[in-house]
């Protein structure tokens, strides 16, 4: 006869609920098995199950491996799926300092989507739940008493290292989108004091990244392979974006028609945030429709 005992705090109903449900559905999955569990009231407001294994050991069989495997999966879910934000919030609180609250709340909300979506910032949710399977399986075949939040502290390395991954990239996106709204700030400042030195400049926009910068009279405008007002300001490698960016403020216009078939782009977000209500956007006209045209059939020919 076996006995394991899980003592977990569950901090709600619904985390309790959580709880007995997967540890239930463990129990209930052993067919031809005379398998007995109680949930009860534990110190410190803590809630205990106790499973009770009732095969005879001298059966022959390999008693406890079939009970230990489903039991460490149950637990391993409740973990992953209940608690893991805490311990990620602990592991990014013990990281990480920041200037306000505020930035903390941030950092915590993206690393709360990342650990829901799975991306490429760190290891999948099955694959975080494996990890800490086999941490609850090692565990159960040398003890039968788990305190599960001590567990989750002090036995869980490689787990809290897959989700210290995730924390370093959601602290690393978010100073990454510091900077940017810092320097789109700069600009606009920048803009803003700037006296306009051409009267209407027409950006055609081809796709991605990639423009045509034409005045007036639909003549194009050099574009520079680098440098500009954007380089000196960010003092950094310039990237396509920039360069238009760069190009824009030189010509300082007083009107931007930006003629597009993807309004939505990122680029075009950026473009209008910095330059404000100068920009217009065109989506069809006489004059952009042959461009578009024109760039599909090069495109088409390459």
């Amino acid at each position: 006869m076996d006995f394991f005992t899980v003592r977990v705090t569950c901090g709600s109903a619904e985390s309790e609920e959580r709880f007995k449900s997967l540890i239930q559905d463990t129990v209930s999955s052993l067919h031809n098995r005379e398998v007995q569990l109680k949930f009860q009231a534990a110190e410190g407001g803590m809630l205990e199950a106790v499973v009770e294994d009732r095969l005879d050991k001298d059966s022959g069989q390999d008693h406890p491996e079939r009970l230990i495997d489903l039991l460490s999966l149950g637990i391993a879910k409740y973990i992953v799926g209940v608690k893991e934000e805490e311990i990620a919030a602990r592991v990014m609180k013990r990281d990480y300092s920041f200037e306000s609250r505020e930035e903390g709340l941030q950092v915590q909300r993206m690393v709360d989507c990342l650990l829901a979506e799975g991306t490429e910032s760190g290891s999948s949710r099955e694959e975080r739940q494996s990890l800490v399977q086999e941490a609850l399986r090692e565990y159960l075949r040398a003890s039968g008493d788990l305190h599960l939040d001590g567990f989750a502290m002090f036995r869980l390395k490689a787990y809290e290292d897959k989700l210290r991954e995730i924390v370093d990239f959601a602290v690393d996106e978010y100073l990454l989108d510091k900077q940017y709204e810092e320097f789109i700030g700069l600009l606009q400042y920048f803009v803003y004091f700037q006296e306009p030195l051409t009267p209407l400049v027409h950006l055609m926009h081809k796709h991605g990244h990639e423009f045509a910068i034409l005045n007036e009279q639909f003549t194009p405008v050099h574009v520079p392979a680098s440098g500009g007002v954007v380089a000196r300001i960010a003092d950094q490698e310039m990237q396509m974006e920039d360069v238009i960016v760069s190009t824009l403020i030189s010509l300082s216009p007083d009107k931007i028609l930006i003629h597009t078939q993807d309004p939505d782009a990122q680029v075009i977000t950026t473009i209008s945030r910095i330059f404000g209500d100068r920009v217009e956007l065109c989506l069809l006209c006489p004059h952009c429709k042959p461009f578009h045209q024109e760039f599909r059939r090069l495109d088409q020919g390459r």
